[in-house]
């Protein structure tokens, strides 16, 4: 597998158009080539997107995403599972949280949601869930920078 990243300048101003071409050589006849998570954003770019197969998820094992959110954004966590699964969600803030609609309100220092045990230490709200041969995708609202960990059993 190879990734490929690359900023394209935009000179001018707008970019009008992208166009992305894949060359593929050598490969035995009959050899398909599928090409997946073309990532394309403003800005400066937030990082590489993993394919789920370099996460190395494990059936049955627990499966943790983690991160700082400096804003508010859309978060997307890895997952593919064969059936839908509860989370854990755990916020590290100082400042009201939102993760979806989990409303953990104002936090000072730690929370924790349980979506499989439908506990949380503070707030109300569903916890997120990773849908059937998905992802979790989430817009999480912090006031200030906030560490997010996010966790499930992969159900299969």
């Amino acid at each position: 597998m190879t990734r490929v990243v690359a900023r394209i300048p935009a000179f001018a101003g707008r970019v009008e158009a992208i166009a992305v071409h894949i060359r593929s050589e050598d490969l035995p006849e009959g050899v398909a080539v599928d090409v997946t998570d073309i990532q394309i954003q403003p800005k400066e770019p937030t990082g590489v997107v993993p394919h789920p197969a370099d996460i190395m998820t494990r059936p049955g094992a627990r499966e943790y995403r983690n991160g700082v959110l400096p804003r508010s954004d859309s978060i997307i966590a890895l997952g593919n599972p064969e059936r839908a699964s509860p989370t854990r969600v755990t916020v590290t803030a100082e400042g009201n949280v939102r993760v979806g609609s989990l409303r953990f309100g104002a936090v000072a220092g730690t929370a924790v949601a349980d979506g499989e045990a439908g506990t949380t230490t503070q707030g109300w709200g569903r916890v997120p869930v990773v849908a059937e041969r998905s992802d979790l995708q989430a817009r999480v609202d912090v006031e200030s920078p906030t560490h997010l960990t996010v966790e499930w059993a992969d159900r299969y």
